[in-house]
């Protein structure tokens, strides 16, 4: 169906999986990545405008008429789908795809390609290029995002947990273990 090129403002990655396609749901591959953005931000008002954009087109107003609601929205509220998590109060957030033979361009701030997959994480501040989508597939309508390119511009706080030191060990509650005494078990 029709579709339209989206280039956000700054977004914040969550479940960033662009280097590795990861099993989604349905069993399927696929990159992927939520984008997490302020409800009144500069994003919100382009992801609006786009939609509304996708939607004036005259072969979706066919398919799917004058006012569209669908099962599976494209944007999401984080206060109301995801109130137990605190890095989504307050936001907007999108999932955004792309299958395992279209993967995702992935550059710095500079437009210089990433290699090492540790730089760009969940909890990174990016821009983001996608397609918005419309589908109509077994009964299921709706509009979906897939995913193009991810430009990194700055860090932020990983959200995929809590990292590990070598100080985080602590010997002395092995015991004799390492001096090789026999396992317990």
């Amino acid at each position: 169906m029709a579709q339209v090129k989206v280039t956000t403002g700054l977004v914040r990655l969550s479940y960033a999986h662009l280097f590795q396609p990861k099993e989604d749901l349905n069993g399927n591959l696929k990159y992927s990545t939520a984008l997490l953005f302020p409800k009144t931000s500069n994003t919100a008002n382009i992801i609006k405008k786009a939609v509304h954009d996708l939607l004036a087109e005259p072969e979706v107003k066919k398919v799917f008429g004058p006012a569209p609601k669908f099962a599976h929205p494209l944007v999401h509220d984080g206060d109301e789908e995801r109130s137990q998590d605190d890095t989504y109060k307050g936001m907007l957030y999108i999932n955004a795809k792309a299958n395992p033979d279209h993967k995702p361009r992935v550059i710095d701030k500079n437009l210089v390609e990433i290699i090492d997959p540790a730089e760009v994480y969940s909890g990174c501040y990016a821009q983001v290029v996608m397609n918005l989508y419309t589908y109509d597939h077994k009964g299921n309508k709706g509009i979906g995002a897939s995913l193009l390119a991810v430009r990194k511009v700055k860090d932020g706080t990983p959200l995929s947990g809590t990292s590990v030191s070598d100080n985080d060990f602590d010997n002395s509650l092995l015991g004799d273990a390492l001096e090789g005494a026999e396992d317990i078990w």
